[in-house]
């Protein structure tokens, strides 16, 4: 079965159809999240539907099935153009959804815990606060890179990333004319997503300088509100957020891999 070029449009009414055809609910991955690359490829049978939007060097993939057999089914019979990657998001392991997924040859790679916190630190930010300009946009998108996972930590495109820029949703550590480190957030609302940080600088302090900075600009906007996704298995991480207040709220993204070379 061959993934065919579509819409988004033409998703959602294919998602639709097989909800009002469902007679005992259904599963699904899809919430209407944004899409990163410009392509839209689909399959689909009565019962599930695949949607695979590419993203920078492979696709990640949606679901929406109304019968888990079904989906493993159709996830062996697809034809996929690369490396494919799908998170699931729940608040209990699904072992249906995760044995579709093994039992078509895709592992899992990752699960990410959701942390978050309605008193943010009321910190103030130091002298150091710094926001990056344009011209900063390709080293740190080459640095974000560098330090988080390209599958699972939902790394921005260059165009995305300018426009954290122009919102003034980076901060950087810059020394002498070189960013060693950046925290990026979005701040769409009343609440922050505190999506990354990053530090290459060597010195403890100034991680803890970035944080501050973080905190004390959220401080000064009246943000008090935040969650962030870190992976289960950054246990130090986990406990510093901890620590500033931050708690986990038992949401969870489970996250599969098929590779394309095996």
């Amino acid at each position: 079965m061959k993934l065919k070029p579509d819409t988004l449009a033409s998703a959602h009414e294919q998602m639709a159809l097989v909800k009002a055809q469902s007679t005992g609910g259904f599963s699904t991955n899809y919430f209407h999240q944004e899409m990163v690359g410009p392509q839209i490829l689909t399959a689909a049978t009565a019962r599930s539907i695949l949607l695979a939007n590419d993203e920078h060097d492979f696709f990640r993939l949606y679901f929406f099935t109304s019968d888990l057999a079904d989906l493993e089914q159709i996830l062996r019979d697809v034809d996929f153009p690369g490396d494919v990657v799908a998170g699931y998001l729940t608040r209990e392991a699904d072992a249906k959804i995760a044995a579709a997924f093994h039992q078509s040859g895709f592992n899992p790679i990752a699960t990410y815990r959701r942390m978050i916190t309605y008193r943010l630190p009321p910190q103030r930010p130091n002298p150091a606060l710094e926001y990056a300009i344009a011209a900063d946009v390709d080293q740190i998108y080459e640095d974000l890179f560098q330090t988080f996972n390209k599958y699972t930590d939902h790394l921005p495109t260059k165009d995305r990333l300018h426009s954290y820029v122009v919102n003034q949703w980076v901060i950087v550590n810059r020394q002498a004319g070189r960013i060693l480190g950046a925290v990026c957030f979005q701040l769409p609302g009343p609440r922050v997503n505190y999506n990354y940080l990053y530090n290459f600088s060597g010195n403890g302090l100034d991680f803890l300088r970035l944080q501050n900075n973080f905190y004390g600009l959220m401080h000064q906007r009246g943000i008090r509100a935040g969650f962030l996704w870190i992976n289960q298995t950054n246990t130090r991480l986990a406990a510093l957020h901890e620590s500033m207040g931050w708690r986990f709220d038992g949401l969870q993204d489970y996250f599969f891999l098929r590779s394309s070379v095996n």
